[in-house]
């Protein structure tokens, strides 16, 4: 099974506003890294430079704080309970 199947699988209830805050001026490496490191694509960068993030499809795993860091990402937290991700295996 592909880990774009595996993906499939999960079942998401997202939250009402994002568990995740971006500062607002950050670098374009700042950016690049963001998008390279989400392992669900949860950073984009839209035609006009600004990044978007997809809270909603977010597997609250923590790379992007990790990884990016104070630097880029202002709040980080796990989304309300009962909303988030909700992991199905097999």
């Amino acid at each position: 099974m592909s880990v774009n199947e595996s993906l499939l699988r999960n079942c998401y209830h997202p939250a009402n506003a994002s568990h995740i805050e971006l500062h607002a001026q950050l670098t374009d490496e700042q950016y690049a890294l963001l998008e390279k490191i989400c392992p669900a694509g949860v950073f984009q960068r839209q035609a006009n430079g600004q990044i978007s993030v997809h809270f909603q499809g977010c597997l609250e795993c923590g790379c992007c704080r990790r990884v990016a860091g104070d630097e880029a990402i202002t709040t980080w937290r796990f989304p309300p309970s009962g909303a988030g991700i909700h992991l199905r295996y097999g």
